[in-house]
């Protein structure tokens, strides 16, 4: 089997974008290829890396996590990313790190139940990380999209 995607591995991304608890078998019909091929397309983009899994998409503001906050974090020397990245896995309220170009070094994503509960976050555990020199904080009002790029449309 070919190491390229064509578009019946698009297609089936493009279901499972909508829906990854979508059986394989309405994944084929809705393809009109089998279920077999669905299983070894499947198989094929877990073996090249590009699926990585599956994730549940939360509310979790339904969930008393209310507060959503951004932080570009500037670094001491920006050698040290890799360092203050690790550090900040460890952090549970930390739910998403990028390594990027521009003024900060790191920009992260914070779910926190309330401000309260962001303060010590960020004070007692972001703060406290070796090698940010200082940061600045975003607090999100609404998120109004969160999706997978939209193949073969």
């Amino acid at each position: 089997m070919s190491k390229k995607l064509d578009e019946v591995d698009f297609k089936i991304l493009a279901l499972l974008s909508e829906d990854a608890q979508m059986a394989y078998t309405e994944v084929a019909k809705r393809s009109n290829i089998s279920g077999g091929t669905v299983h070894l397309r499947m198989k094929k983009m877990k073996d090249m890396g590009i699926i990585k899994g599956t994730t549940l998409s939360m509310d979790y503001a339904q969930m008393g996590w209310k507060l959503t906050m951004f932080v570009g974090i500037y670094l001491k020397e920006s050698s040290s990313y890799k360092e203050v990245i690790e550090q900040l896995k460890v952090v549970p309220e930390v739910v998403k790190i990028h390594h990027i170009t521009g003024k900060y070094g790191v920009f992260i994503k914070v779910h926190a139940k309330d401000s309260t509960h962001f303060r010590e976050v960020y004070q007692n555990r972001i703060l406290t990380i070796e090698g940010i020199q200082m940061t600045e904080s975003f607090m999100s009002l609404e998120e109004n999209l969160n999706r997978h790029i939209l193949f073969g449309e």
